[in-house]
């Protein structure tokens, strides 16, 4: 039922909120500040290193795109997390990676880009057949991965 649902949607919650961690970043760019994770990561570095410009206009999708690279190789040491400060960044579609944290400060906002030409067209899936709507594959989502762990 609805009730049985929401019950147990209010424990996990309780339960992830009861196992989170305190973590603390140092960064030229930003200062300090501490948050909440389920775990701190080893690495760590700002989308602006990568050339990324929040003001809602500029595309962004290579800027998500070298520093995901860049920080994938961190994966077999303590993992990594990208922070994206506060602004509008525009962008396509992005892969994620393994021991990889996506951390949004308060007020970054994603902005998904209109530019077809920055949304990967992927295979038609076996088990789904041709698009609904129009023959051929589908688009990416904004923020993808498969095959991901932690």
């Amino acid at each position: 039922t609805i009730q049985n649902s929401y019950i147990i949607c209010l424990i996990s919650v309780a339960v992830l909120l009861g196992s989170l961690a305190e973590c603390r970043i140092q960064n030229s760019k930003l200062a300090s500040f501490d948050y909440p994770a389920i775990n701190c990561r080893k690495h760590s570095a700002v989308l602006t290193d990568f050339g990324a410009v929040g003001d809602g206009k500029t595309s962004n999708t290579k800027a998500f795109n070298s520093a995901i690279s860049k920080l994938s190789q961190y994966s077999n040491d303590g993992g990594a997390q990208l922070i994206v400060p506060p602004g509008k960044w525009l962008t396509g579609s992005f892969n994620l990676t393994s021991h990889f944290t996506l951390f949004l400060q308060k007020d970054a906002v994603i902005l998904a880009s209109q530019d077809e030409s920055e949304w990967p067209e992927l295979p038609v899936l076996p088990s789904y057949g041709r698009g609904r709507d129009a023959p051929g594959g589908r688009f990416s989502s904004l923020i993808f991965g498969t095959h991901l762990t932690d």
